[in-house]
């Protein structure tokens, strides 16, 4: 039998779908806890509380403005409490890097943009975190973040499908089924709850595929494997059977193998990313690769290498992406594309 705990779901909000979705997690943690749900303008103390679970919206890759005030506030209390973060976000792919004229590429989308806010806080440590995707309405948005979908459109392409949608919606409903459940097996020592398809109707109702097309379908995952070749950009993605650990492996073999010198940039517990640098007929050129596990897709791992070069130049670099490949997908490794929703 679990230990009854006391726990709060706090909040920051722009459109309501990170109200509807803490409301969710609620409803699958079990309306027999003790989960009060409030937005942080309500939270005077999280004294009373023996969890705490944070969720935001996204906004310039962090979470909101408030959300780290309030972390400021209560930082001292929190960081003796459980403290598990969630948001909502655009795209969910925890490969993509985003290359922006004159800053450093970087890795952006789902749990990646949770990074900050636990670099800025390092004394409270989460015991889980989810990114889900989110929705936005085009026809309503403001004026500042419909510029910035218009700027990631032009810059992070990849196949990211928003384009003509009255509402791009990208969230994943087992990214948050998945979160509950962590949370009440790893904070309040409950089973997982089984019965959660009962809750999806709140995702099904509020989460549509288009105002004004009743015909078109919700948002459909990215294809697992996808090669794209640009004017500046070599893009590829793949998935194989296996985890972090044995991509690790991998990409350092390939490394070795193809004379490529690997760097790694950041780590977390469910990606990596890595420059892979070599000259090419006299010129230094890196090839930017990463490699996560997607919590929809337990088992597998997908890999995404994308070199920022013209075509008169990057030949080279696509030869070593293609024996990459090769190594990541020998003995069986190769994963079929996952089945569509």
């Amino acid at each position: 039998m679990h230990i009854q705990k006391k726990g709060l779901i706090v909040y920051d909000s722009v459109y309501g779908s990170t109200v509807e979705v803490a409301y969710w997690i609620k409803n699958i943690i079990g309306m027999d806890q003790c989960l009060d749900v409030k937005p942080l303008t309500q939270v005077i103390t999280v004294a009373p509380y023996d969890y705490v679970i944070i969720g935001s919206a996204t906004r310039m890759e962090k979470p909101l403005k408030g959300i780290y005030a309030f972390v400021e506030t209560h930082r001292q209390r929190l960081a003796r409490k459980q403290v598990c973060y969630f948001l909502l976000c655009g795209d969910c792919d925890e490969t993509m890097v985003l290359n922006v004229p004159g800053k450093p590429p970087h890795l952006i989308a789902g749990r990646n943009y949770l990074q900050d806010i636990q670099k800025k806080y390092p004394e409270i440590r989460p015991v889980v975190i989810g990114a889900f995707g989110g929705r936005q309405v085009m026809p309503r948005l403001q004026k500042k973040e419909a510029l910035t979908l218009w700027l990631l459109e032009k810059l992070a392409k990849e196949g990211t499908p928003w384009k003509g949608l009255d509402i791009w919606e990208s969230l994943i409903a087992e990214r948050v089924e998945l979160f509950a459940n962590e949370v009440r097996e790893k904070v309040l020592g409950a089973p997982p709850n089984t019965e959660i398809e009962r809750f999806r109707s709140c995702w099904q109702s509020l989460q549509p595929g288009s105002l004004t097309d009743s015909a078109k379908k919700k948002y459909t995952p990215k294809p697992c494997f996808a090669h794209e070749e640009m004017a500046k950009q070599y893009f590829t993605r793949s998935r194989i059977h296996g985890d972090l650990e044995l991509g690790i492996q991998l990409l350092k073999q390939w490394a070795t193998a193809c004379g490529l010198e690997l760097k790694e940039q950041s780590r977390t517990f469910f990606n990596i990313y890595y420059h892979a640098v070599k000259s090419y007929s006299g010129r230094s050129l890196t090839i930017h690769i990463v490699a996560a596990t997607l919590p929809e897709d337990p088992g597998n791992l997908h890999v995404s290498f994308r070199c920022y070069a013209k075509k008169a130049v990057r030949g080279g670099a696509q030869i070593d992406i293609a024996a990459a490949e090769e190594i990541l997908w020998a003995d069986g490794r190769k994963a079929e594309p996952a089945p569509a929703r």
